[in-house]
């Protein structure tokens, strides 16, 4: 059977930012880092970790109006250092994910100098938000890798866990699904709850291998996280076009109507930047299905920043899927 291997949260303090790094190695395999986010010039240190103390306390919560959790996965397409560097490329990519509490970043590209992430996540605190950030390690069978990464914002969402799924005994991922646990405010239930964000990039030409997988990938990972109310899978599954044919898509539990599994994208949405493309490539599925989950949709970034197609492509060629959890 197949082994999923927790990360756990560790602590350490620097004299020049908050920062909180959890799992480094466990047992030779699994590596995660966990960063909350650096002060804020005009806030003190101990100010800004009282402040996000209090963020966190279920006092809170008890005057405070509280919007569903608003999540996005976004395949950032090699996003390195030369990327992280260009600073109108940056703004646009800190415009795109300071819309959402939780983002995943795919294709995340930075063995080399490791600036990439660091260049984001000071780019998204330049925002007046505290993010936070947590990854894993990079992810590939061949000398080409990747890294998944979570972005979440301070006061809207707090990091629990993280989990590498472990499939060495099958091999059947490219890139093994990684999963962060999170706490936040329901507006369903009117108090905070746990839930589990998946992220998965399918093999382009093992994407049904990959998604007929993913099922028990996720029953397994939610009895991991005991406490969790659901599990939400999302990234880049190519689950369409020349990768996953309809036929193929209908044999798959995820997309089963009525099933214990939700799909939130549509078939018939649209997730490629190329005016000559038309694929659903990016997806987010939950479990159960009695997941509160509302507003799921594509964000189209080059509409709604009124970019031409070529400027549009040099952020991305995928564009963002989002919801927002109750």
């Amino acid at each position: 059977m197949d082994i999923l291997r927790a990360v756990k949260n560790k602590h350490c303090n620097y004299s020049k930012t908050a920062m909180m790094i959890g799992g480094a190695v466990v047992s030779g395999i699994v590596i995660a880092t966990i960063i909350l986010v650096p002060v804020l010039s005009s806030m003190s240190k101990k100010n800004y970790q009282n402040n996000v103390t209090r963020s966190h306390s279920s006092d809170s919560h008890a005057t405070t109006q509280h919007p569903p959790l608003f999540v996005a996965a976004f395949n950032i397409k090699s996003f390195g250092d030369s990327k992280s560097q260009n600073k109108l490329l940056l703004r646009k990519i800190v415009q795109i994910i300071s819309r959402y509490d939780v983002a995943l970043l795919q294709e995340v590209r930075d063995q080399t100098s490791g600036k990439a992430l660091k260049n984001l996540w000071q780019g998204l605190n330049a925002t007046g938000s505290a993010y936070g950030l947590v990854h894993s390690k990079y992810l590939g069978r061949s000398s080409y890798k990747e890294q998944y990464a979570f972005f979440y914002r301070i006061g809207s969402a707090e990091l629990t866990d993280t989990l590498q799924y472990d499939d060495s005994a099958h091999d059947i991922f490219e890139r093994e699904p990684y999963t962060a646990e999170f706490t936040y405010y329901s507006t369903k239930g009117k108090r905070r709850k746990r839930i589990a964000f998946m992220a998965l990039h399918a093999k382009p030409k093992e994407a049904k291998r990959e998604l007929k997988e993913l099922p028990s990938v996720m029953k397994l990972t939610l009895n991991h996280f005991r406490h969790s109310h659901g599990i939400i899978a999302m990234g880049d599954f190519n689950a369409d076009c020349s990768y996953l044919s309809n036929k193929r898509k209908g044999d798959l539990e995820i997309f089963k109507v009525n099933g214990s599994f939700k799909s939130l994208i549509d078939h018939s949405a649209d997730t490629t930047v190329a005016s000559t493309t038309d694929c659903a490539y990016d997806r987010a599925v939950a479990y159960p299905n009695s997941v509160g989950v509302m507003d799921a949709k594509v964000f189209d970034f080059q509409k709604a920043f009124h970019l031409s197609e070529a400027e549009a492509k040099k952020v991305s060629d995928h564009f963002p899927i989002e919801f927002k959890v109750l």
